[in-house]
């Protein structure tokens, strides 16, 4: 009776002995056998991943990490131990993802391809830096953000999203409008008023442009009596005072008239000036026109608040949702240990 007592413990502690060694094995993922491979990505940061995370392909789990190791120039290597059927699966360039799979810290690596890289820039450029310093059969990572730095990116957003609205709101109300309107009409006012001045000063500088040009001619008649005279004296005269005289007499005849000429032109380009002046007042009375009506974009924001009302409840809405996904996670995510 003893011994059968002692045998029956004997074989329960060597039962036991045998279950606590065959579950240490299926939790350290540990195979015997040499049919195993191992790959290292090269990668600038793991994240929070962990010696032991699963490694993952199309979503299905073919080896866990096995070593994580610092190497030169910043750089971070991350040893991978796959079962050796996984090798002929695996893309042709593939690249390791760093995901986090939970709200609690849980993290995988994801093995992809660089041709199905997600189109967020910053992954990208990691994949590339990494490309460029990978030694041998090394793969490039990526870190992808994890659940909370998306939240707290996404309450920027909407705090920026807030500020706008109400920026729009200040800028667009009623007084903002009837302040618009009225200095539309005053630049109306003030344009009427320039193009009255302009009109005036048209006519004042062509009576002086008809003034020049009468006193030129008399000042070249006058001119050419003095030379005809001058010319009498000098010819009994033996110095030649008199004709240097009148020589520059010419030349001044010849400013003035080039000065006549330059008042003329004034004259003409006053005139010019006035018609495109006349048009864009024109073109200023029926834009103010259109907004008091309440046509186009600008005058139908001026009367109508339907996006500024909208953009509050998207707002509102949209912070409603983050609190709800802070306090009900489970609600959006679904969370595995394994």
């Amino acid at each position: 009776m003893k011994r059968s007592n002692e045998a029956l413990v004997g074989v329960s502690v060597l039962l036991a002995i045998a279950l606590v060694i065959a579950g240490s094995v299926w939790l350290s993922q540990q195979r015997f056998g040499g049919s195993d491979i191992t790959r290292n990505v090269r990668v600038r940061s793991i994240g929070g991943l962990m010696v032991g995370d699963p490694v993952l392909l199309r979503g299905v789990g073919i080896g866990r990490v096995e070593r994580i190791e610092l190497s030169a120039n910043d750089w971070v290597v991350v040893s991978l131990r796959m079962r050796g059927a996984a090798r002929s699966l695996l893309p042709q360039h593939p690249v390791a993802l760093f995901v986090p799979t939970t709200l609690f810290g849980d993290w995988s690596v994801q093995l992809s391809s660089v041709d199905a890289l997600p189109a967020d820039p910053t992954v990208r450029r990691q994949v590339a830096d990494a490309q460029r310093a990978t030694h041998g059969s090394e793969m490039p990572g990526a870190v992808l953000p994890d659940v909370g730095q998306l939240t707290a990116q996404a309450s920027r957003i909407a705090s920026d999203i807030a500020v706008i609205s109400s920026r729009v709101s200040s800028a667009f109300d009623s007084a903002s409008t009837v302040r618009l309107r009225n200095a539309f009409r005053d630049l109306s006012r003030l344009s009427q008023v320039l193009r009255v001045i302009a009109q005036g000063q048209e006519s004042t500088l062509v009576k002086i442009g008809g003034n020049l040009d009468t006193g030129t001619t008399l000042l070249a008649q006058s001119a050419a009596s003095i030379a005809r005279a001058a010319g009498r004296v000098d010819s009994a005269t033996s110095r030649g005072q008199l004709q240097r005289i009148l020589s520059h007499t010419d030349t001044i005849t010849s400013d003035l008239t080039a000065v006549s000429s330059d008042l003329r032109g004034l004259a003409g380009a006053a005139a010019s000036q006035q018609q495109a002046l006349a048009s864009i007042i024109a073109r200023t009375d029926s834009i103010v026109g259109r907004i008091a009506a309440g046509q186009g974009t600008l005058g139908k924001l001026t009367r109508d608040t339907t996006l500024y009302t909208e953009s509050l409840q998207a707002v509102r809405a949209l912070r409603l949702l983050l609190e709800d996904v802070q306090k009900n996670p489970r609600r959006y995510f679904q969370f595995s240990v394994f």
